[in-house]
C-alpha cells in the first residue's frame, strides 16, 4: 500500500503576505499585534468569556477566572484562525485549516513562547490510492491518498522560541476578512461566511479521479476569527545608567510613553517622541536595576520592562594604529571594565579615562563588561589611516591536460589496463541517523575502473551505488498510515560491501553502519474523557531539532495494559523539535497509556494523566 506522504507536498505556495510582528507584551511574552500588507494589524483575544476569541472547553485551565500569563493562560491560541469543509458525496470530507499559533514549546511559562504559520488539510474518504489536488486562498497542493482514501498535509513554517518574526515567512497573509465580520473583528468563529483578501481566490476546492474522469468539488465557506488591534503596545530598546542619570529608549508606533516612576527613585517621566523613536533621560537618587516604559494610549495600558545597562561606552575608536576605548559604569566599585572582541580579551579599563590598544586589525565591534555591571557592545569607528595595499593578481588557469600512465597505454579513466585495483574506505564504522542520507567515501581507493556497494540487510537502502561515494539511507520506521503499532525498531549494525573493480579483477572493504534512532521526551500526556486528550512532546536527531525531512509522530493510546492499542494521530516535528497529538473532539473515553512510535526509530510508552 503506498504511503498517504509518498507525493504530498506543496505545489503553489503564496508570497509572505505578513509585514511585521508588533512590540512583545511584557504581560505574556508575545507580540502585541501582527501587521499584513493590506495594512490589517490583528492582536490577541484572550477573554476566555468571549466567543469570538475562539477557545474551546479546556483551552483556558480555570475558565471562571480572567486569563492571566502563566497561571491561568491558555497552552496556544490564535491571533488568526481560518477553516473550511468539503463534504464529499461518499460521505467523506476534507478540512482546511490555515492560521497564525501562538504557542509553547514545552511548558506555559517565559522563555518557552512561539508563534508559527499554519496550512493543513487533512482528507477522509476521497478516491483511494490517487493524487488529489487542493487548492486554498494561500496557494495548493497534493496529498496522496492510502487505501482508504486517506491523508493529510501539514506545513508549520518558523516556529522558533522567541524569534517573533520568523512567522512573517510564511505562506499565510493577507488576513481573510468574513463577509459577515463583527465590528473590530475578522469573522466569527461560529457562522460560516464568505470571504476577502486571499491571494490566490477565496475558495477551497480539491480535484480527484472519478469513475468517470476528474471530479471537483468546492466551498466557499469559511469560518474566520481574529481580532484587529485597537494597541499598538511598546518596544523597550535601552537603558543605559550613567552617573546620576539613566537613559532610557524605547519605540512604538503610538504617542504617549511615560517612564514609571520608583518611589523614592524617580518620578513618573514623560518621553520625548520622534517617527517612532522615544527618550527620556530620568535624574535618579539611587540604584536602577530595571525600568518600566508604559504605553497610555493602549487600552488597556501597555508594557515594556527594561533591564538597565551598567556600562556605557563613550568611545570605540581605531586610526589606523591604535584602538581606543573609553567607557563608564553606574558604580565605581564595577571597575576594573573588561574589553573584548568576541571571546578574545583586550585589555583592560582601570577607570573612566580612555584607553588605548595598538593593533594591525581592529574587530568590527568590542564589548565592555565587569563582573557586577552588564555588558554592552558598541560598534569600532575608523577615523583614519592609510588606504590597504592592491593584492597579486592571480595567474590565467591552463589548458586541461590529459592523464599521464605509467606503464601505458592508460586504461578507462586514466587508469592503466593491468593495474590491480584496491579498494580504500575513508571510514570501517559509521554512525547512520535513521532516515538521513550518510555517504560511504571510497574516493581514496586505486587503480579502479568501476565500483559496486551492496548489502543484504533489507533495512537500508543504497543510492550512487556504482559510484566511489556511494549513499546509504536507514529506512525510515514509524508511517503515518500505520494502523497499529510497529515490533521494536533495531539498531543492530549493517554491513555494506564496496567493491572497486578493474577489468576482472577486484577488491572489496567493508562499512559496519549502526542506526541511529532520535530521541524522544514526552512534555504533555493526559486524557479526560470528553474533555480532553493529549500527548505531546519533542524529538531530536543527534541533538539537532530541525531535521530535513521532517520527523514523523504516530500515538497510540489504550485504556489499560491489557486492552489493545488505538491510533489517535500522527504529527509531524516542526523546525524547533516539537510535537503534538490532540484529537478533538476528545473521545469519551478515558486512556491511562500511550505509545509514541516515529519515523526515525523511537518506540516510547508511558501513562496518560487525568
Amino acid at each position: 500500500m503506498p504511503s498517504a506522504f509518498a507525493a504530498t507536498g506543496v505545489t503553489v505556495a503564496s508570497s509572505p503576505g505578513l509585514q511585521e510582528a508588533g512590540p512583545v507584551s511584557s504581560e505574556h511574552g508575545f507580540p502585541t499585534w501582527y501587521l499584513d500588507k493590506t495594512g490589517t494589524r490583528i492582536e490577541p483575544c484572550l477573554e476566555g468569556d468571549n466567543p469570538l476569541c475562539g477557545f474551546l472547553p479546556g483551552d483556558i485551565p480555570d475558565p471562571t477566572q480572567p486569563v492571566a500569563f502563566p497561571a491561568n493562560f491558555p497552552a496556544e491560541f490564535f491571533y488568526f484562525l481560518a477553516g473550511a469543509e468539503i463534504v464529499l458525496p461518499t460521505g467523506g470530507r476534507a478540512v482546511y485549516t490555515t492560521g497564525l499559533e501562538a504557542a509553547f514549546l514545552n511548558d506555559v511559562q517565559p522563555g518557552e513562547q512561539v508563534v508559527f504559520s499554519r496550512i493543513r488539510v487533512v482528507v477522509r474518504g476521497a478516491t483511494p490510492n490517487s493524487t488529489v489536488t487542493f487548492t486554498h486562498p494561500y496557494g495548493a497542493l497534493t496529498i496522496d491518498t492510502d487505501g482508504a482514501g486517506d491523508g493529510r498535509l501539514v506545513r508549520d513554517v518558523a516556529p522558533s522560541v522567541g524569534n517573533f518574526t520568523l512567522a512573517l515567512r510564511g505562506d499565510v497573509g493577507p488576513f481573510l476578512k468574513a463577509a459577515n465580520a463583527p465590528a473590530g473583528y475578522l469573522g466569527n468563529p461560529a457562522e460560516p461566511s464568505t470571504v476577502t483578501g486571499g491571494p490566490n481566490g477565496n475558495v477551497f476546492s480539491m480535484t480527484q479521479p472519478g469513475p468517470n474522469g476528474d471530479e471537483t468539488f468546492s466551498t466557499d465557506q469559511f469560518t474566520v476569527q481574529g481580532r484587529i488591534a485597537t494597541n499598538t503596545g511598546v518596544t523597550g530598546d535601552a537603558a543605559v545608567a550613567g552617573g546620576d542619570f539613566v537613559d532610557v529608549f524605547a519605540s512604538t508606533t503610538g504617542a504617549a510613553l511615560e517612564v514609571v516612576g520608583q518611589e523614592g527613585i524617580f518620578p513618573t517621566t514623560i518621553m520625548s517622541g520622534q517617527d517612532g523613536r522615544f527618550y527620556a533621560r530620568v535624574p535618579v537618587t539611587g540604584a536602577v536595576t530595571e525600568v518600566v516604559v508604559r504605553n497610555n494610549g493602549d487600552n488597556p495600558a501597555s508594557t515594556a520592562r527594561i533591564p538597565v545597562q551598567g556600562v556605557s561606552v563613550q568611545q570605540a575608536t581605531y586610526d589606523g594604529a591604535i584602538l581606543t576605548v573609553a567607557a563608564s559604569s553606574t558604580a565605581p566599585a564595577a571597575y576594573p571594565l573588561t574589553v573584548k572582541a568576541g571571546a578574545t580579551t583586550i585589555g583592560i579599563l582601570p577607570d573612566a579615562l580612555p584607553a588605548t590598544y595598538p593593533m594591525l586589525a581592529p574587530p568590527a565591534t568590542i564589548t565592555v563588561s565587569s563582573g557586577t555591571a552588564a555588558g554592552v557592545t558598541a560598534p569600532v569607528v575608523i577615523t583614519g589611516g592609510p588606504a590597504s595595499p592592491a593584492g597579486t593578481t592571480a595567474p590565467p588557469v591552463g589548458p586541461n591536460v590529459p592523464p599521464v600512465c605509467d606503464p601505458s597505454p592508460c586504461g578507462p579513466g586514466g587508469v592503466p589496463a593491468d593495474a590491480a585495483p584496491t579498494a580504500r574506505l575513508a571510514s570501517a564504522t559509521l554512525s547512520a541517523p535513521v532516515n538521513l542520507p550518510i555517504a560511504i567515501d571510497g574516493s581514496t581507493s586505486t587503480n579502479a575502473t568501476a565500483f559496486s556497494t551492496t548489502t543484504t540487510d533489507p533495512r537500508v537502502t543504497i543510492t550512487n551505488e556504482t559510484t566511489n561515494r556511494p549513499t546509504v539511507t536507514v529506512n525510515p520506521f514509524a508511517a503515518v498510515n500505520d494502523a497499529a503499532p510497529r515490533p521494536a525498531f533495531s539498531t543492530a549494525p549493517v554491513t555494506v560491501t564496496f567493491t572497486a573493480s578493474n577489468g576482472a579483477a577486484t577488491s572489496s572493504a567493508t562499512v559496519t553502519l549502526t542506526p541511529v534512532s532520535d530521541a524522544v521526551t514526552i512534555t504533555n500526556a493526559r486524557s479526560r474523557a470528553g474533555s480532553d486528550l493529549r500527548v505531546a512532546g519533542t524529538s531530536t536527531l543527534n541533538g539537532q531539532a530541525s531535521v530535513t525531512p521532517a520527523t514523523q509522530i504516530v500515538v497510540y493510546a489504550r485504556t489499560s495494559a491489557t486492552a489493545a492499542w488505538v491510533k489517535i494521530g500522527t504529527s509531524p516535528v516542526d523546525a524547533a523539535g516539537a510535537w503534538d497529538v490532540r484529537p478533538r473532539p476528545a473521545p469519551n473515553v478515558t486512556y491511562t497509556q500511550y505509545q509514541v512510535q516515529t519515523s526515525r526509530g523511537s518506540t516510547v510508552i508511558g501513562n496518560l494523566t487525568g
